[in-house]
């Protein structure tokens, strides 16, 4: 795959075999982004160790589902200490949850592409005040 040139892979492995995982991660010319590893790891050290045994090259954030923008926060200040790189995704929510969402991934400042859209999913949601424009998002005035 690095012929093609793609950016990374997203959770090759299933979640829970961080021995493998790291064995792959040390080893792949494609970079590896974890996600659904993320999930359901809320202690600090526990996340830590995480990182520093799979040593991922990327981490992929779905704030609802890693301990909401506290646990994204905690995530985000690892992954910068061990020089990995992360981006912001939504998981399903509404307009208004990807607001929220939108907005917080924001003020971090990351200049790579973020996950953000999901909210046209659903046939039943609130008016919203974000528009996507090809790959942007806006937020109305």
């Amino acid at each position: 795959m690095a012929d093609l040139h793609i950016h990374s892979i997203e959770q090759p492995i299933k979640a829970g075999n961080w021995n493998d995982m790291a064995e792959l991660c040390a080893e792949t010319p494609t970079p590896i982004a974890l996600d659904e590893e993320l999930i359901g790891i809320i202690d600090f050290q526990e996340k830590k160790k995480l990182l520093e045994i799979i040593n991922p090259q990327y981490i992929i954030l779905k704030p609802s589902l890693v301990g909401g923008f506290a646990g994204s926060d905690e995530w985000i200040s690892l992954a910068e200490e061990q020089n990995i790189g992360w981006w912001i995704t939504s998981a399903l929510e509404s307009n208004i949850g990807l607001n929220a969402i939108a907005q917080y991934t924001f003020t971090k400042r990351n200049p790579m592409p973020q996950g953000l859209g999901t909210g046209s999913l659903f046939v039943n949601n609130f008016e919203s005040n974000l528009d996507l424009k090809g790959e942007l998002l806006y937020f109305k005035k």
